[in-house]
């Protein structure tokens, strides 16, 4: 909770977080009356962005280095608990994702995961221009989850902060159990 003074009426008022505040509206009479907007439900803003098929402008692309390539990140602060980014591709059964052929590059854009009893794949190795296909592996301490949304009888998948998130910070999610080449330790004794 923060006190804020009020940059229209000069009142102080208590804010509860960065995205609950003061909303000014004119009455008939001309007066202003304060109103306290609500804070839209990480679920809901996920709903909004599936639906609209782009992406919250909150982030930018980087790339990197070469063996990490690109990279998003927060251009504002982020609050825990809320949507990030949807990772977006084509829905896959598992049977069409094993039958089609993938390059170890291609493969890690791949996202395996289970609904309605069956298992499913998000092939997002088609560049389509969405960021949430971008977000690197953390394993380690990740700011990120991914959470299934169900809209319109289909699986999203669907980033959600799992701590806030502070502008230029890499968003990172864990990519799960798989052993991912990345993750591998070198021990300088192997080197000589």
């Amino acid at each position: 909770m923060e006190l804020v003074t009020c940059m229209i009426c000069a009142r102080l008022s208590y804010r509860w977080n960065r995205q609950t505040a003061l909303q000014h509206t004119r009455t008939r009479e001309g007066a202003i009356m304060l109103k306290r907007r609500k804070r839209i439900r990480p679920a809901d803003d996920a709903v909004s962005y599936i639906l609209s098929s782009r992406d919250k402008p909150l982030f930018k692309e980087i790339f990197i280095d070469s063996n990490k390539g690109r990279g998003v990140f927060a251009s504002q602060p982020i609050e825990q608990g809320a949507f990030v980014l949807e990772y977006r591709g084509e829905l896959l059964s598992k049977e069409d994702c094993q039958s089609r052929q993938y390059s170890d590059k291609q493969s890690t854009f791949l996202y395996e995961f289970q609904w309605q009893k069956r298992h499913w794949c998000i092939d997002a190795s088609r560049e389509d221009g969405s960021l949430g296909r971008l977000v690197n592996d953390n394993h380690k301490s990740p700011n990120c989850i991914m959470k299934k949304i169900i809209v319109n009888d289909r699986p999203h998948l669907c980033l959600f902060a799992v701590k806030n998130i502070e502008a230029g910070t890499e968003i990172d999610y864990n990519y799960g159990d798989s052993q991912w080449p990345w993750r591998k330790k070198v021990r300088w004794l192997d080197l000589y």
